[in-house]
């Protein structure tokens, strides 16, 4: 399975999970709204008009208040979403199969020989195999590789977990509008 078919297959159960969620968040909103609506009306019908005046404000405070806890849910439904995307990813990775697996690590070793000479290599126990000719370590990783120079100095980590994390705070942006539109 390839990495494109992956992705499409991780932001189509996303968008799947994020239009249930906010649709989840906009129920509550309306319910919340109408719930308001209703104390309104009780209330206006016991005053008279300066008390008028005093409910008017607060409806409009009640109505931004409902609002705000709609759009803090519909955030917070997307905040979500957007975890469970990263972890559906996630997931994926730590069953690659060992050809993929390989590689994935054969790239990021290249990477990692391009910016400082690996001697070391801090990996998982399931990987330790494709790293033939280097000191390596096993470490408590999903995938990936941390590559450390002879003096032990200087580390470079391509760890799955580091890549994902630097993806999701670089592209929050566009992962965003991925999954929920443009006016995301």
């Amino acid at each position: 399975m390839g990495l494109e078919s992956v992705k499409e297959e991780i932001l189509n159960s996303a968008k799947e999970q994020a239009n249930s969620l906010i649709a989840e968040g906009r129920k509550e909103a309306s319910r919340i709204s109408k719930e308001t609506e209703k104390k309104i009306e009780e209330l206006q019908r016991k005053s008279e008009e300066e008390t008028k005046k005093t409910l008017d404000m607060i409806k409009r405070q009640e109505l931004a208040s409902a609002e705000l806890d709609s759009k803090k849910a519909v955030l917070e439904a997307r905040k979500q979403s957007i975890e469970n995307v990263f972890e559906e990813a996630k997931k994926k990775l730590g069953i690659l199969d060992d050809k993929r697996r390989e590689q994935i690590m054969k790239k990021l070793l290249d990477r990692a020989k391009n910016e400082i000479e690996a001697a070391s290599i801090y990996c998982s126990k399931r990987d330790a195999k494709f790293f033939k000719g280097l000191t390596v370590h096993a470490i408590d990783i999903i995938g990936g590789l941390v590559a450390e120079n002879k003096e032990g100095t200087i580390r470079i980590d391509y760890s799955f977990d580091t890549i994902l994390q630097s993806i999701k705070e670089g592209e929050l942006h566009n992962v965003n509008k991925i999954l929920f539109g443009q006016n995301a």
